[in-house]
C-alpha cells in the first residue's frame, strides 16, 4: 500500500499496489531532503559511518582499469544503488530511475498503458491480485492468483524485483505481451497474449437491486474518496435496507481514500488502521458519515488486497460487518516512495498494517466471517447473493 498526499513522505507518492502496484498510496510527511546520485563513488555510502566506500571505490577503480568495453558512469551508479537495495531482501523495496520513476508516478495517477493487472509477491513468486475490470488483462484471460512464470519467454529469475517484472511487461500501447502463466490448480503454464493499452481504472459503481445498495470498488485512486461520497448521499436519499461494499478484486490504493470511505460508516475518531514500523500512527475516522448505522456487508476474495484489507478490517472490528468471500491477499505492508533530485526514486518499505484490534494484514489477510467461494461453474454469483442474504 501506498501514502497519500501522495500517500509517501518528503513528496512522496504511495500506492497500494499494488505492486499492485497496484495499488498500493499513503500520506506525505515532510523531513526526508532530496538525495542527488553521484558519478563520484566517494558520494556513496557514507551514512551513519557505513564502511562500504573503500571498497567500492576499489572496485570501482579495477573496473575502469581493467574493463575492455566502453563504462557508462552513470549506469554504474544506478546499478550499484539498485543493488543495494536489492540486497535488503524485501520485494516491494526498489529503486528507480528517472525514467522508471517517471513510468511509477504515471501509474498512480489513475490513467496508464498497460495491461490492467495489480501483481504481488507471495511465496517468493509473482502473482496476480487482481486484473482490472474491463482491462485487456482481464479480456485476455487472466485471472487472480495466477503465478507469473514468463513474460514475452523470458523467464522471470529470483534476482528480479517486482518492479522488474513489471517493466518488462509494460510497452508501447497495442503491442502484444505474452504472458506465461499457470492458473490456480493447474500445473503447467500457459501462454497468454495481451495487448497493452491505455488503462482508466474506473473506481466505484453503484447498482440498487430490491432496495439494497451493491457498491463496488474497483480501486482506492485520487478520487475514488469523492466519488463515493457523492453515491453515498444518492444512497442515502433512497433509504436502502443496507449496503453491500463489494471489495473483491481491488487491489488496493492510496491509504487516505480508504480511510475516507471507512469514515462514511463510523463514529468520528474511531480508529481505521494502525501503521507500525520505526514509530506507531494511527489512522482515524473523521467527517462523512453518510452511512453510519446503515447495515453494511462486505465483499472479499484473493484479490482484496493493500487498501481493500484495511477498510475490510475497520468495518469488520468497529461495527461487525459481516465479511463474505474468501480470505483476502494479505499485503499489508506499507511502501513510501522518496524522489530523489535527479528525477530518481526509491520505494522504501517503512510499516505494516494492523486492523483496529491489532491484527496484522500482511501475509495474513482478512478472513471472513462467512466463507463462500464462487462457483466458476454456474452463472450465479455465490459470495454476492449470500452477502444480499445478511441485509435483514
Amino acid at each position: 500500500m501506498w501514502k497519500n498526499k501522495m500517500m509517501n513522505r518528503s513528496q512522496t507518492i504511495a500506492l497500494i499496489v499494488v505492486a499492485v502496484l497496484v495499488g498500493y498510496l499513503i500520506g506525505q510527511r515532510h523531513g526526508f531532503p532530496p538525495s542527488q546520485l553521484s558519478t563520484s563513488p566517494a558520494a556513496i555510502s557514507s551514512a551513519s559511518n557505513h564502511q562500504t566506500t573503500a571498497l567500492f571505490s576499489d572496485v570501482w577503480k579495477s573496473l575502469h582499469d581493467n574493463f575492455i568495453g566502453s563504462i557508462d558512469d552513470k549506469k554504474l551508479d544506478y546499478g550499484a544503488v539498485a543493488g543495494m537495495v536489492h540486497a535488503a531482501g524485501d520485494p516491494y523495496t526498489t529503486f528507480f530511475d528517472p525514467d522508471q520513476a517517471k513510468q511509477l508516478k504515471e501509474t498512480l495517477s489513475g490513467s496508464f498503458s498497460g495491461i490492467g493487472a495489480e501483481m504481488g509477491i507471495k511465496n517468493g513468486l509473482v502473482v496476480v491480485i487482481a486484473p482490472l475490470e474491463g482491462s485487456p488483462a482481464q479480456k485476455a484471460g487472466i485471472k487472480s492468483e495466477d503465478i507469473i512464470v514468463a513474460v514475452d519467454k523470458k523467464n522471470i529469475t529470483q534476482d528480479m524485483s517486482l518492479d522488474d517484472v513489471v517493466q518488462e511487461i509494460r510497452g508501447p500501447k497495442g503491442q502484444a505481451v505474452v504472458l506465461s502463466v499457470v492458473h490456480k490448480g493447474d500445473t503447467a503454464p500457459k501462454d497468454i497474449s495481451v495487448v497493452r493499452d491505455d488503462i482508466a481504472v474506473p473506481s466505484v459503481k453503484l447498482e440498487v437491486v430490491n432496495n439494497i445498495a451493491h457498491i463496488s470498488l474497483a480501486s482506492f485512486d485520487n478520487n475514488t474518496a469523492s466519488q463515493f461520497a457523492d453515491i453515498a448521499k444518492q444512497v442515502q436519499k433512497q433509504k436502502v435496507r443496507g449496503v453491500v461494499l463489494d471489495l473483491r478484486d481491488n487491489p488496493g490504493g492510496y491509504l487516505d481514500s480508504a480511510v475516507q470511505i471507512a469514515s462514511q460508516f463510523l463514529q468520528p475518531g474511531s480508529l481505521v488502521v494502525s501503521e507500525r514500523g520505526k514509530t506507531e500512527t494511527t489512522h482515524k475516522a473523521s467527517g462523512g458519515g453518510i452511512l453510519k448505522g446503515v447495515p453494511v456487508v462486505v465483499l472479499i476474495n484473493h484479490g482484496s488486497a493493500s487498501a481493500s484489507e484495511i477498510l475490510a478490517g475497520a468495518l469488520r472490528d468497529d461495527i461487525a460487518a459481516p465479511i463474505v468471500g474468501d480470505q483476502s491477499f494479505g499485503k499489508g505492508s506499507v511502501q513510501e516512495v522518496l524522489d530523489m533530485s535527479d528525477g530518481s526514486s526509491l520505494k522504501v518499505t517503512i510499516a505494516k498494517w494492523y486492523t483496529p484490534n491489532g491484527s496484522s494484514i500482511d501475509k495474513e489477510g482478512i478472513k471472513p466471517t462467512i466463507a463462500v467461494t464462487d462457483d466458476v461453474n454456474t452463472k450465479t454469483d455465490e459470495q454476492l447473493e449470500k452477502a444480499y442474504s445478511q441485509i435483514k
